[in-house]
């Protein structure tokens, strides 16, 4: 794990950055005192659903087969890094990290305290930020802005509304270069974002058929 130590400033708070999970959390705070890492993820994934359904979609974490699909797409250089967008239990994260991905390059946003608080106790060495994808330029540090090779989305998109879905993009693509691809999965048929008025390209990259529900990986681009 990295040694160096830094701080940045996130919402007012100060925080030490040394590339781990657990040094993006505000000094003091504790987070396996919510919600432990050895808490069973499909209990505590139902238990968040349960909580607010709209924002995670699914009653049971992603299969494996999908996070192996979707990492089989993820690109990026050498000094780039992945984001991966709506952590959940971690099912999209570990398939990120088997695929090679080191663990300092890895970047989460998550917005629910208890999924954010496992994540970070799970996966030590990951950076597991707590906030909105809507404010991704300000959650990353400054540093990493426009060296994004892919974003990873694990986020209902096609149950977001049109303008919400705008602003996610715009965000999203302000911290990629140009041409870099953004994943999204979904259990419908049609593509989970608006194409022509989101100005992207896009097409389905493949199945998961042994997720429950069988889920589709799409792939974007904006020039």
């Amino acid at each position: 794990m990295p040694t160096d130590r830094a701080e940045t400033t996130l919402n007012g708070k100060k925080f030490a950055a040394r590339g781990s999970a657990k040094s993006c959390q505000p000094r003091g705070h504790s987070p396996r005192a919510q919600s432990p890492a050895n808490e069973n993820p499909a209990w505590l994934f139902f238990r968040r659903w349960a909580a607010n359904p709209v924002s995670i979609a699914s009653i049971t974490p992603s299969a494996p087969s999908l996070g192996r699909l979707m990492a089989r797409h993820v690109r990026r250089e050498a000094d780039e890094i992945v984001v991966e967008y709506g952590g959940g239990t971690g099912a999209i994260t570990k398939a990120l990290l088997d695929s090679g991905i080191p663990a300092s390059r890895l970047f989460v946003i998550e917005r629910d305290k208890e999924l954010h608080a496992y994540m970070t106790a799970k996966f030590p060495g990951v950076t597991v930020l707590l906030g909105d994808v809507k404010d991704v330029r300000s959650l990353l540090p400054p540093q990493w802005v426009g060296k994004v090779g892919t974003i990873v989305c694990g986020i209902p998109m096609i149950l977001i509304p049109a303008e919400a879905q705008r602003l996610i993009m715009d965000e999203a693509y302000a911290v990629m270069p140009k041409g870099r691809q953004f994943l999204s999965f979904t259990y419908s048929l049609r593509s989970p974002l608006r194409r022509q008025a989101l100005h992207l390209s896009g097409k389905r990259l493949g199945w998961a058929m042994s997720n429950i529900p069988p889920a589709a990986v799409w792939g974007y681009t904006r020039d």
